[in-house]
């Protein structure tokens, strides 16, 4: 581990950081395209997590690429990968048959948490400030609508930056709130802006985004996620809350006091 990060946290869960991780794994850019990723100090628990995350999108996420090296990336990195994961292989296959021959299947799930963990990473490297207790991270995928929305939003933040790695492989944008240095708002584009679909909502989304912040802002938004599913879960008034604070529905969200709406930076706030 380099030197400069003996003694410090995890950036991810504030454990004593034992290893490095680069914000993206190497291996998601071309052999050339490697050096200079940004490093930041992790734990081995959430350094394996996040590899693990890593490990299936760096081989799922190339068949949608658009950016200009997306034909070799493709073809230089994913066949080999494929050959050592026999069941995703004929997962992706089925879904490419079913599809038409026009898409692959993906878990949301493990690209949303990853885009978590970069937000929490790139909230240190820019702005040296740790999401510690009481703070947490989200990330989700949007409708290109949404696009509008999201230029208004970052654009009243402050401090913005925008880095791009592997000649369009990785690039992000994003901004602080005003009001909170824990709080921020990220845009990810992955080679060249790969496009998600869902059949039982039309369109296409290619929106990725994160947002770093307050504990309870982070749950109310995980929360109106959950509630914009087309099938959104029915909680009982025992069960865990699906904003996932820990707590019985009855207690959090289920209860028409909890909403935690004065607790929430008015950066992320609609007008």
């Amino acid at each position: 581990m380099k030197h400069k990060f003996i003694g410090e946290a995890c950036v991810y869960c504030g454990a004593e950081a034992t290893t490095k991780d680069h914000i993206l794994g190497r291996k998601f850019f071309l052999i050339g395209q490697r050096d200079n990723l940004p490093q930041v100090p992790a734990c081995r628990d959430c350094n394996g997590r996040k590899a693990k995350y890593e490990a299936y999108l760096m081989t799922v996420l190339p068949f949608g690429a658009k950016h200009p090296e997306a034909a070799k990336t493709l073809s230089a990195l994913v066949p080999g990968r494929l050959e050592k994961n026999h069941k995703l292989r004929r997962k992706l296959e089925k879904g490419f048959s079913e599809s038409g021959g026009t898409s692959v299947p993906i878990e949301h799930e493990s690209l949303e948490a990853l885009f978590a963990m970069i937000a929490k990473a790139l909230l240190w490297i820019h702005y040296g400030v740790r999401c510690g207790t009481g703070f947490d991270a989200i990330g989700s995928i949007f409708h290109d609508q949404g696009e509008a929305f999201f230029r208004s939003v970052i654009g009243k933040g402050g401090q913005p930056v925008k880095r791009d790695f592997g000649d369009g492989a990785f690039s992000y944008e994003g901004s602080q709130a005003t009001d909170c240095p824990e709080a921020t708002l990220w845009r990810f584009t992955v080679y060249g802006g790969v496009s998600f679909a869902d059949s039982r909502m039309p369109g296409t989304a290619s929106l990725a985004v994160a947002v770093t912040g307050p504990e309870k802002m982070i749950q109310n938004l995980r929360y109106r996620s959950v509630l914009n599913d087309p099938k959104p879960p029915k909680p009982g008034r025992n069960d865990q809350c699906p904003c996932l604070s820990g707590k019985k529905f009855k207690k959090c969200h289920g209860s028409l006091t909890a909403t935690g709406s004065a607790d929430h930076p008015l950066w992320f706030e609609r007008d």
